[in-house]
């Protein structure tokens, strides 16, 4: 195994040099030229930066030109933080106050988004793409560097609002990219698509394996799920045979009627994450892909993944669809309220610990040992792990089932329950495009949102035949599109703002 992630990139390139790496409708690089590049960005940082602090990244999150950038941060010796331009300018200010960057790199989508801040040196992708290489300086670089050196700051959500930079080394991405490599038996003829943005812990999978590889990666354009008949035309005329999205983007395709029957014939690897997918949709995904193998894998931004599993058989419409065996280099805890070890095959906290682990959360020492810890069951040993914060179990066969997040074990009306059950009952129901359910503590009421055809009194009958009574949503309110953040998923804190505009307003029919 490799000690630095470039050394992928070198090899890759005096293999394949004029083989595609990165593209999309405006740009293309071949692995010469992205190597060429990424030394030129990197001279530029080293000549440019007084400190050796992190490089935040604002690039166009649909161009080729987020790879160069990405390893040319590396060849400078430095950690990357891509950051999503299209944000809120206050949010994107919070986080570039956390991060403190030694400079930021970026496109004219970029140099916009962050016009008149003065928090660090800000480079035009363009000027730093063209600075002449300086070999004596990277080289000194190489030299000092270490596979434990920082690569990358990943910014996700916290609980607390304030979003927190999740650390990993060189180290952690060596182990995981070999891993994957092995675990989907990925080659380089597999042509990938990228649609996760890269500020986004998902597209590590079309960044690092297909540069291991000498795979081509192509960058679907922006708003491509909102036209399903063009992300099926651009996958079959990009001959696409990799495709990784979140359940709820493959959901909002396959809702469309825009799927039939071997549209897809040469996809090859259909790839779900993020979160829990149903079995309905995946079918019309398996119908319009027959030749492809799909798989389910569970992670996060501070573990990437753990556990990763093809589907080999079909399932119920409300059958929770497992998400694989875990890796071999991982190890799960599955604990009790108490910390406690439960029972093999009780659902209990994940508590995970493997080689690409995060280090932590950058410059915030406090929540850094709230969720990693040492020896979690005080058996004498040194095994970092991380505190997921998800509940789940192994099945009889080693399968990991998720259950979903801790908070999300609530006690209503009485009764101890989850909310999970409840999101698979809607999974179930016909004429039900995706439905979600959330709970509002203050109040102990559940609270259904849904998209699809039904009435939200037909749906409120179709509950009644699955679930408990004390387990009924309170309120079951329709919408005519679930709402989502950048990266795809479900926007959760938008519908508790709708949650508790009703709450406020009971009665009221237009929230």
């Amino acid at each position: 195994m490799f000690s630095n992630m470039l050394e992928y990139l070198e090899h890759t390139a005096a293999r394949v040099p004029e083989k595609v790496a990165f593209y999309d409708d405006q740009i293309s690089f071949t692995f010469a030229q992205l190597h060429a590049a990424a030394r030129r960005i990197g001279s530029c940082l080293l000549e440019s930066v007084p400190n050796d602090g992190p490089v935040a990244l604002l690039l166009d999150a649909r161009s080729a030109r987020n790879a160069p950038a990405v390893f040319g941060v590396m060849y400078a010796g430095r950690a990357y933080a891509p950051l999503d331009i299209a944000q809120p300018p206050e949010r994107l200010s919070l986080i570039l106050s956390r991060l403190r960057p030694a400079t930021v790199l970026a496109d004219a989508k970029g140099l916009q988004a962050i016009k008149g801040w003065q928090g660090a040196i800000v480079l035009p992708f363009d000027q730093a793409v063209q600075t002449p290489e300086n070999p004596a300086a990277l080289q000194l670089v190489r030299q000092k560097a270490n596979e434990n050196d920082p690569m990358s700051i990943l910014f996700t959500s916290g609980s607390t609002g304030i979003p927190k930079g999740s650390v990993q080394t060189h180290f952690s991405y060596l182990c995981w990219t070999e891993a994957t490599i092995e675990k989907y038996g990925l080659t380089e003829d597999v042509v990938f698509a990228n649609q996760s943005p890269f500020f986004y812990a998902n597209s590590i999978l079309e960044l690092f394996p297909p540069v291991a590889l000498g795979a081509t990666v192509y960058l679907l354009p922006a708003g491509v799920l909102t036209f399903p008949k063009k992300l099926i035309q651009a996958l079959n005329e990009q001959k696409i045979t990799l495709l990784c999205m979140t359940p709820s983007s493959f959901i909002s395709v396959a809702h469309t009627g825009a799927l039939t029957p071997n549209c897809l014939p040469g996809l090859k690897w259909g790839i779900m994450c993020g979160e829990a997918m149903p079995w309905p949709p995946l079918k019309t995904w398996m119908d319009a892909a027959p030749a492809a193998s799909w798989w389910h894998f569970y992670g996060s931004t501070e573990m990437f993944a753990v556990a990763v599993g093809k589907i080999d058989r079909a399932y119920q419409p409300d059958d929770r669809l497992p998400v694989g065996k875990p890796f071999s280099q991982v190890r799960i805890l599955f604990l009790d309220a108490e910390g406690k070890a439960v029972p093999a095959g009780q659902p209990g906290e994940m508590v995970v610990s493997s080689p690409w682990i995060a280090t932590g959360y950058y410059g915030e020492p406090e929540r850094t040992a709230a969720a990693f810890v040492s020896d979690p069951l005080n058996e004498g040993g040194q095994e970092r792990f991380y505190i997921s914060g998800d509940t789940g179990y192994l099945t009889d066969d080693g399968q990991l089932m998720v259950l979903g997040r801790k908070d999300r074990q609530i006690k209503h009306r009485g009764y101890r329950m989850e909310l999970g059950d409840v999101d698979a009952a809607l999974a179930a129901v016909p004429g039900l495009q995706e439905g979600c359910a959330l709970f509002d503590g203050d109040s102990d009421r559940v609270f259904c949102f849904y998209t699809g055809s039904l009435t939200e009194k037909e749906l409120q009958g179709e509950l009644r035949k699955r679930l408990p009574r004390y387990m009924l949503p309170d309120e079951t309110i329709r919408l005519e599109a679930m709402p989502r953040t950048a990266t795809m998923k479900r926007d959760n804190a938008r519908l508790r703002l709708l949650m508790k505009k009703r709450t406020d307003n009971p009665g009221k029919e237009n929230i």
